[in-house]
Parts: structure tokens; C-alpha cells; sequence
């Protein structure tokens, strides 16, 4: 189209009287820079360079307006094939226009020339601030491209990815396409990602991902069909962390993470901040007991067979089935968070109080979970408590008694848990799935996504180790065994170190029998802290245990073991009691993988570096020269320049192809692997309206649903839980 300013001429006749169509030797560099103003409006730009790459060199160049389907008033609308029942029909842009410029270019003088053009237009012409929205002057060009899925991988949506985009280059009217433009290259970008289909979409992420760090690892449970049941991948970080940090154990599901609808497994942990880490992701088809043993053998396979001491999970039957298959002598916990709010679902009706002093069956039931240390009195509490709930409630009451060793306290007490009781020191990895996830992600953006939560945590790790080397720690007593902690421990281990230094203040001996001192607590409320502990000190090969077994679950000495180093003019904390994993160094450790080679976490560390250097050179650059048109087409053409010489150089690493033009690795997957469906996934293409279904009969229902028939939809109360 052209603007209202734009010469116009009929067909044949000459253009302002410098140019005659057909007439030898006229070039048609004064007809295309009509064009190609921008005052003009016209939403094409042909450039008069001579086409290097065009072979042969007679082929025709034209912009045959007629036939362009960008051009929204050329040509007549098909006969509209929607019935009359459409209420908003789609507005007529066609209208016949018949504008045409063709040209061809002449080898002989090595110039484009007119061949014929028609310039009247039957319609009213764009003002010129709106060319840009003209669909020719419209593209995404590949540094565009590159932009846009940056920020789709940051979670920016198209609208706040648009108007960003649109500020760096100067306003909407310079940035070259338009919201829905972004949007439409999103959707082609995942559309040919999911090309051939998710299995193979999460293969050549697997295999980008080990081609980036050699220490990456993945798994996928392929059954006899040739489906994929099961996933399982870790990184270099990933085996580093459990190798170090390994000993208890998360293990936890998500679901609504992924339009497949399979379930995420993550096994996560704390690091020596007391922080989570992750030790790797597993993404299962179903819960079944068989697809849990193999993610549990294909990561202990992974981690070199190094077994945990503890995992917690939820209460899924088909876990522990499988723990105990896979891994027989660990310690199995369940997460007493998920007991406490069936307890109250079961519970809270028999929860009538007599007097303030009287605890409800709630407050039996928590000192069943928290308090008592001995089993006999686990017993005869627990049982009394039975004998107060009905028929109805007892066989959740039996069920959950069935596994009092994996959650009572009497039962735990000895377990190395780092203070672990409950799968919700995971839950802030939960939270962050959720806010970075969705159920409506495809698996290629599930797997980069979740980078971004498993790249967070790890910003906040080095986050808490440059503020551990920045800050020293707040000591508040200067005594020996303090300032020595402060020196070993990290920030949140030394408060809790600090906080049983100080609390050994507030302990006394009631009595020393040879090596076992009893220590009591003065005027503590607690009553957990009021019970007096044995402590055994064998000065022979300076071994201390206490009976609260403190250091046995977390890993630091209790108040009443310090008390008694203290009296023994103790004044450090001996070796033998300082774990590695809570220190400053933790980190330092060398890590071996499976193949007996030094595991690197970050392989790519270098190549950010390099990139950032580059960048850090190009930036002043761009600020110098951005401001002048004939500055910045200089800077241009050197670069266009020098990409031309390093791929000549060097090659273009991401064209890398068989002698048939395809990718190797797709063309052995495409008709091969496919992800194995849910049982019970009947997802059609689209989902109908609840009006679409009024009169379609249901099946075994009776008869069909009229729409006289008033709509009945059942209560909430209708069905019964019978969940455990």
C-alpha cells in the first residue's frame, strides 16, 4: 500500500517521468526507493543489490501483490463456508485492490528493472504512523528470536516480554513486530520443538544437556512397547550434593507440573547451610510399587550404590513396598505432617476438652508423635487413645499404628535425621515448582522450567556462602568452645551450637556414678527439657553420649554433653564430634562419580565466563555508535563481516546435519519412542462445554438430557472419602 504522498500512475505509462516500463537500460532504483520510504508508507523494502545466493541469476524477483497472501486488500474472500448461525464473523479486508509492482532483474547491465506495476489503490490508504503494524513491514528476525525465548525461559509473559523488548529498541514502532507476532513465534517455537513428539523432545534435551557436562546423567524405563514409563536425571551438581550431603534423604511427589500428567519425584536434602539441595528429578507415568523401585535403583546406580541413612516420604503404600525392596536397611520415616492432618480429618470430633488441663484426644495423639521417649509408655497411650475412637475411625487408627516405627518418637529417637520429621522441608521446593510450572507445559518446557527452580536454589547457595565469607559470626559469650565453633561451623549451624552453649547454662549435676553424670535444667517450662539425661564420659578414648541423643540425630552436641565437657576442663569441641557436613568446608570435598572420575560440577562456568566477556565488549560499542545511522551500519557490516569469517573458520556448530540434511539422532527416534499414557487418560482435543453435552445420552444412565430438563449437578458431600 501507499500512503496518500506516493505517485500513482496507470498501467504502461511512464512514473513521474523518469521511468518507462519496458524501456532498456532503465534502472529501477528510483521506483523502489518510492517504495521503500518510510514517509511513503509502502510495507515492502527491495533492496537494488545484486543477489549473490539467487541461482540462476534470471530468476525473476518480483512482489507480485495479486498472488501476496501479506497483503491484506489484494484478491476477493472465498465464499464464506460457516453456517448463518455466527454471531461475529471475522471483518472483510479484501477488497480487489489491484496494486502490482513487478520487476526482474537484467544481467546485462546488473541492475532490477520495472516490468510492469499498477499503482491505484480502491481503498482507503494507512496513515504513516501506522505503517508499522502493516503486515509487510512486520518480522521477527533471528536476533529477535533469540531475545524472545530468553525471556519465555525467564517465565516473561509475551505481553511483559513485548513491552520490554519494544523499550531496548526504542519504542513499539522500532522493535518490528507486534505482540501477537511474539506470540505466534512462541507457539511455532514449542510446536517444532514437540515436532516428533515428547519422547524425542526429551531425549535431545538429555543429550544437550551431556553434551554441555559429561557428568550428567539420565535414565528412561522403556517398556516392550517401546514406551517410555519412567525418567531419571541428575547433573554434576547433583551427584557432588548427594555425595556430600547424602545421608538423609526427601523423597517427595508433585503433581500438575507437566500436560502429560505424570507425577514429579524430587530428592532433595540439606546441604551444610541446613539448605535444600537437590540430588535429582524422576518424572513417572504412574505410582505403582514397580515404577518407584526402578527410579530408586536407577539412583542409587547413579550415585555409585552410596545407600542412605534415613528417607522420608509420604504415606504411600507402593513407596515403602518398594524401599524395602531396594533399599532394606534404611531407615524409613514418614513425614508426621501428613499424619497430623489425617488426625485431624479422624480425630477432631473426639476432640472434646473436660477442663483446661485436659489435652483432647489431639493432644494425646501429639504426645503419641513428640513426646514419649519410651515404648512402654508409647503403648499404653496409644491404646488408650484406640479405646476412645468408634468402629468407624479405628481402622485408620490400626493402619497408622501398623507403622508407629516409621513416625513415633520412641521409635526415631536413634535415627539419623538431622532433625528431619516431616517431607515439608521440601515443600519450598514445591512452592517453587509451582510458581515457575504449570499443568499446561508440554515436557520440553517442564525440563527447562524446572532448571530455573533447581538454578534458584543453587543462586541461593552461593548467595549463603558469600555472605558466610563476608560476615563473621555474632558470637555472644567469648568462650573458647564459641569462638572455635564460630570458626568450623556455618551461620546456621553455629546458632544452633550457640543455643545449646547457652542452655548448658541453665543445667546443674544432680549426681555422678562413675563415667554417668545425670544433669537436670533449672526452671525450664518445656517439660521435654525438665527430664534429667545420663551422660556417660569415657576420658579413656575422650568419647562422650548422652542419653537425649541429640548428636545421634542431628549431628551437633546437646547442652548436657557440653555441661559435662565443661566440668572435665574441656574447653573445645573434640574432633571426633565435629561433622564435615555442617562445616565451612563441606564443599572442598573431591567427588568421584561411578566411573572413578572427579566430578565437575559446573562444566560450563567457563564458557558463561567467555560469553560474558564478549558481551562486556560489545556493550560499549553499541552505546557508541547507536546514535548514528552510518556508525551503526559500520559496526554492522564489520560483524556481518566477521560471523562470515568464523563460520568459515570454524564451522556452524548448530547446523550440524547427515549427508541427507537431517538430524541423525531424530531420524533413529521419530517413529520409534513415545511417552507412555496415564491409565485413565481420556483427554479428547478440546474441551467441550458443559452446554455441547445437554443432549447426548449418557452411558448406562437412561435416557438422554433434554433441555426442558432442569440441570442437576451433585453436592460436594455426595461421594464418601475413603481415603487413608
Amino acid at each position: 500500500m501507499l500512503t496518500n504522498s506516493a505517485q500513482t500512475g496507470q498501467m504502461g505509462e511512464p512514473l513521474a517521468g523518469s521511468i518507462a516500463v519496458g524501456t532498456p537500460g532503465i534502472s529501477a532504483s528510483p521506483l523502489l526507493a518510492e517504495f521503500s520510504s518510510p514517509k511513503a508508507g509502502q510495507g515492502t523494502e527491495l533492496s537494488t543489490e545484486v543477489p549473490q545466493t539467487e541461482k540462476p541469476i534470471e530468476k525473476l524477483a518480483r512482489l507480485d501483490m495479486e498472488n501476496s497472501n501479506n497483503m491484506p486488500h489484494v484478491g476477493e474472500r472465498r465464499k464464506d463456508k460457516r453456517d448463518h448461525l455466527t454471531k461475529n464473523p471475522r471483518a472483510e479486508t479484501r477488497t480487489g485492490c489491484k496494486v502490482l509492482l513487478a520487476i526482474k532483474f537484467d544481467k546485462n547491465s546488473q541492475e532490477y528493472k520495472v516490468k510492469r506495476y499498477h499503482l491505484d489503490h480502491n481503498h482507503t490508504l494507512q496513515k504513516p504512523e501506522a505503517c508499522y503494524l502493516i503486515p509487510t513491514q512486520r518480522e521477527v528476525s533471528e536476533i529477535a528470536l533469540i531475545d524472545i525465548n530468553l525471556a519465555d525461559l525467564s517465565g516473561i509473559r509475551p505481553k511483559e516480554s513485548h513491552e520490554l523488548l519494544s523499550r531496548q529498541a526504542g519504542g513499539v514502532r522500532s522493535i518490528g513486530y507486534t505482540k501477537d507476532d511474539l506470540s505466534n513465534c512462541l507457539r511455532d517455537m514449542r510446536k517444532e520443538a514437540m515436532e516428533y513428539g515428547a519422547a524425542v523432545a526429551i531425549t535431545k534435551y538429555f543429550e544437550k544437556r551431556a553434551s554441555e557436562n559429561s557428568f550428567f546423567q539420565h535414565f528412561e524405563d522403556i517398556t516392550e512397547n517401546e514406551e517410555i514409563a519412567n525418567i531419571l536425571w541428575m547433573d554434576g551438581r547433583m551427584l557432588a550434593a548427594y555425595a556430600r550431603f547424602g545421608e538423609v534423604v526427601i523423597f517427595d511427589t508433585t503433581f500438575g507440573t507437566n500436560n502429560e500428567k505424570w507425577a514429579l519425584g524430587t530428592f532433595v536434602g540439606f546441604n551444610n547451610f541446613r539448605e535444600i539441595v537437590i540430588f535429582g528429578a524422576a518424572l513417572m507415568c504412574d505410582q505403582s510399587t514397580e515404577s518407584f523401585a526402578w527410579v530408586f535403583t536407577k539412583f542409587l546406580e547413579a550415585n555409585g550404590d552410596k545407600r542412605p541413612i534415613t528417607m522420608f516420604t509420604d504415606q504411600d503404600h507402593a513407596i515403602g513396598k518398594a524401599l524395602g525392596q531396594v533399599l532394606p536397611d534404611t531407615k524409613h520415616g514418614l513425614c508426621v505432617w501428613h499424619i497430623m492432618k489425617n488426625a485431624q480429618k479422624k480425630l477432631s470430633k473426639y476432640n472434646k476438652k473436660k477442663d483446661k488441663n485436659d489435652p483432647g484426644l489431639m493432644g494425646e495423639f501429639c504426645k503419641c508423635l513428640f513426646k514419649y521417649e519410651v515404648e512402654e509408655e508409647f503403648e499404653k497411650a496409644f491404646k488408650e487413645l484406640a479405646e476412645k475412637v468408634d468402629e468407624k475411625d479405628k481402622r485408620w487408627i490400626n493402619f497408622i499404628y501398623d507403622c508407629k516405627k516409621k513416625w513415633a518418637y520412641c521409635f526415631m529417637k536413634d535415627a539419623y535425621t538431622l532433625g528431619i520429621r516431616s517431607t515439608q522441608s521440601s515443600e519450598s521446593i514445591n512452592s517453587d515448582l509451582k510458581d515457575y510450572l504449570s499443568c499446561k507445559m508440554d515436557i520440553n518446557r517442564f525440563m527447562k522450567h524446572f532448571d530455573r527452580v533447581v538454578d534458584a536454589k543453587r543462586e541461593k547457595e552461593i548467595k549463603s556462602e558469600y555472605d558466610m565469607t563476608r560476615k563473621k559470626p555474632r558470637v555472644r559469650y567469648s568462650i573458647p568452645i564459641l569462638c572455635e565453633a564460630g570458626m568450623l561451623y556455618t551461620p546456621n549451624i553455629f546458632e544452633l551450637f550457640q543455643k545449646e552453649c547457652e542452655l548448658s547454662g541453665s543445667t546443674y549435676m544432680e549426681s555422678i556414678e562413675g563415667n554417668t553424670y545425670t544433669v537436670g535444667m533449672y526452671n525450664i517450662s518445656d517439660e521435654e527439657f525438665r527430664k534429667s539425661r545420663q551422660v556417660v564420659w569415657n576420658r579413656d578414648d575422650q568419647s562422650i553420649a548422652c542419653s537425649c541423643k541429640k548428636f545421634e540425630r542431628v549431628g551437633i552436641l546437646c547442652c548436657h554433653a557440653i555441661k559435662v565437657l565443661d566440668r572435665e576442663d574441656i574447653k573445645n569441641i573434640l574432633p571426633r564430634y565435629i561433622l564435615k557436613r555442617w562445616t565451612q568446608y563441606a564443599n572442598d570435598e573431591i567427588v568421584v562419580d561411578r566411573e572413578g572420575r572427579v566430578v565437575i560440577e559446573d562444566a560450563m562456568l567457563e564458557v558463561r565466563n567467555r560469553h560474558a566477556q564478549l558481551m562486556r565488549e560489545l556493550a560499549p560499542i553499541s552505546d557508541m555508535v547507536t546514535h548514528d545511522e552510518g556508525k551503526t551500519q559500520f559496526v554492522l557490516n564489520g560483524l556481518r563481516s566477521l560471523r562470515e569469517q568464523v563460520e568459515e573458520r570454524y564451522g556452524n556448530p548448530s547446523k550440524r546435519t547427515n549427508d541427507c540434511g537431517e538430524d541423525n539422532s531424530i531420524s533413529q527416534l521419530e517413529n520409534s519412542l513415545h511417552l507412555k499414557k496415564k491409565d485413565g487418560d481420556n483427554r479428547s482435543k478440546r474441551r467441550k462445554p458443559w452446554n455441547e453435552n445437554l443432549s447426548r445420552r449418557k452411558k448406562g444412565n437412561g435416557p438422554s438430557i433434554s433441555n426442558s430438563q432442569p440441570l442437576i449437578r451433585p453436592s460436594a458431600n455426595s461421594s464418601q472419602d475413603i481415603s487413608e
